[in-house]
């Protein structure tokens, strides 16, 4: 395997794959949004607005590891830093990444 195929199926690399996923199918719906996902992104790796709302996004493209109570309980922390009625979107690949506890924290937060 050469180097570059190695960077290219590299957990971080599948990361970045998985953010240009998302904000494609967003743009594709003519919803305005932006990558912002790094290294220190703190929990926001697309921003955007659409009709006025502003929403940020936290992807994650896990294969191993589920989505739970702490992930919810970030992006809530992260949306705290941000502007009143800002939406805040834990983005997976598929629904049965999300733990029970991970949907029911969701569900019962405003």
């Amino acid at each position: 395997m050469t180097k570059f195929q190695q960077e290219e199926n590299s957990p971080v690399q599948k990361g970045k794959n998985f953010e240009m996923k998302i904000e494609k199918l967003l743009t594709d719906a003519n919803i305005k949004c932006e990558i912002t996902g790094r290294p220190g992104d703190k929990g926001i790796d697309i921003k955007g607005i659409k009709k006025g709302v502003k929403f940020i996004i936290e992807c994650k493209n896990w294969r191993t590891k589920n989505i739970d109570r702490s992930i919810i309980n970030q992006i809530e922390g992260v949306l705290s830093r941000q502007s009143n009625g800002t939406i805040g979107i834990v983005a997976a690949s598929s629904i049965n990444r999300y733990t029970p506890g991970a949907k029911e924290t969701a569900r019962t937060r405003e």
